[in-house]
């Protein structure tokens, strides 16, 4: 996203633009957008300063961190930068800073809900949708499926 700093009027210059993830410089291993980013750009200058507002839209894919499915969110991220102004400078390009922003403002942790029950750690059940399948209680005695007869008594938990 590059910008002419001679096109920055006194009053400032608001853009908006509707831009691919690569564009950006983003690739799938960055960050997973489904759909075209929207950018909106509010840029003042102030004698050898260019300040920027940036606001970033869009849809991304995120894997839950306990059940590993996929969770789709939209998100507004908003980012403020500053450009000092040089001798012969004669454009701004915003793409490099926003990605970078971008990256950043990616959370650690992604929960598809707060109470997501996660995966079984022993049969790989999605707790949120199906029981356990390696043990079940029956007449409160641990019952093992029959791959798990031969390790029932390593299973056995005791307190």
């Amino acid at each position: 996203m590059k910008v002419k700093i001679r096109d920055i009027p006194s009053e400032g210059l608001e853009l908006i633009q509707s831009v691919s993830p690569s564009s950006l410089g983003l690739s799938e291993e960055d960050i997973h957008v489904s759909s075209p980013l929207t950018v909106k750009a509010h840029l003042e200058r102030f004698e050898d300063t260019v300040t920027v507002r940036t606001e970033v839209r869009g849809r991304y894919s995120f894997i839950c961190a306990r059940c590993l499915d996929t969770v789709e969110d939209t998100r507004l991220d908003v980012f403020d930068f500053d450009y000092p102004l040089e001798e012969g400078m004669e454009s701004l390009d915003l793409g490099e800073d926003i990605r970078q922003e971008m990256i950043l403002k990616q959370p650690m942790k992604v929960l598809c809900r707060e109470d997501c029950q996660g995966i079984c750690l022993r049969c790989g059940a999605n707790l949120n949708k199906e029981e356990c399948r390696c043990l079940k209680i029956k007449n409160g005695h641990q019952v093992t499926g029959p791959r798990f007869e031969d390790q029932k008594d390593f299973w056995r938990v005791t307190l």
